[in-house]
């Protein structure tokens, strides 16, 4: 939106405000009414996959929102031509290894669960062609955790930014420029209560006790999109938000899963798992009192 034909900044300013929250307004109606179908078609249905599509319904509410409203794309913002995007990128494949090293080793060393070279899974492929099986166990496993980070971003990157195009190309920024208090808090809230009513199905983070795991998932993703939301504000752009999601997603689900046995360890770890949490919220207060990590120069 440019200030051609306003008499000053403020009123310019003032109309941005008001079409953000209009935006807004729209987004999250669209982003109810779709979420409320597709909850109801996978609960129903019991079809796991249908979760994938559940995935881009953030995308498609923003992408009829612009459309709409006649905001054009621009803001999404999928440049890589700055040194901050690549910075970005690059805290956004270390962070999510980094927050799961730190909670499962804590898990395993504490008996919380217990370790095992993990076995098959998405990338063992590519674990057994690079020779991963014949190194020590410490160095195989992580590098295990590196490689399934590193293509585990290329392989959910489609599904990841159905999320991401709404979430922070979209709902963030809007929330920013329409003035609502604490909106990385807000844009937290509302990322973790979309996630809800698949929990509570157990068609997702599925535990001992439905309780725990949706506490779980506030206390995780609510502190997550902190971190998120900083890289996507101080880069400026929107990869290194999607970076981290499929960082994320391919190292928890992936090697460090299929590591871990225990009876009821759910509870401590995975993605609603409270000393994930835990380890998820320190790392948040590091962001935010890193000033090269918050500020990515």
């Amino acid at each position: 939106m440019k200030s051609r034909g306003y008499k000053n900044t403020s009123d310019f300013l003032e109309v941005k405000v008001q079409h953000a929250r209009k935006g807004l307004k729209l987004f999250l109606g669209l982003l109810f009414v779709m979420s409320l179908i597709m909850n109801t078609a996978v609960i129903m249905s019991g079809n796991i996959m249908l979760i994938v599509v559940y995935m881009f319904v953030p995308a498609i509410a923003s992408i009829l929102t612009r459309l709409f409203l006649r905001e054009g794309f621009a803001d999404v913002s999928f440049h890589l031509g700055s040194i901050k995007v690549w910075k970005g990128i690059g805290l956004g494949l270390l962070i999510p290894m980094l927050i799961c090293g730190a909670t499962y080793s804590i898990a395993w060393m504490s008996g919380i669960a217990s370790f095992q070279l993990p076995v098959g899974g998405t990338f063992e492929a590519y674990y057994h062609a690079l020779g991963l099986q014949y190194l020590p166990t410490p160095l195989s496993f992580v590098l295990m955790v590196v490689v399934a980070g590193i293509a585990g971003s290329i392989i959910n990157l489609i599904p990841v930014m159905g999320e991401e195009v709404g979430w922070r190309g979209y709902m963030l920024t809007r929330l920013v420029e329409a003035r609502v208090p604490r909106p990385i808090l807000l844009s937290g809230l509302i990322w973790a209560t979309w996630h809800i009513p698949i929990v509570i199905s157990g068609m997702y983070v599925a535990g001992s006790s439905t309780l725990l795991s949706v506490l779980g998932i506030y206390l995780c993703i609510v502190p997550f999109s902190y971190i998120t939301a900083r890289l996507r504000l101080a880069s400026g752009s929107v990869w290194p938000s999607v970076i981290i999601h499929t960082s994320w997603n391919s190292v928890i689900q992936g090697p460090f899963t299929r590591a871990t046995s225990g009876q009821n360890s759910e509870i401590w770890i995975g993605e609603s798992g409270l000393l994930t949490a835990f380890i998820i919220i320190i790392a948040a207060i590091i962001v935010s009192r890193t000033k090269k990590v918050r500020e990515l120069t």
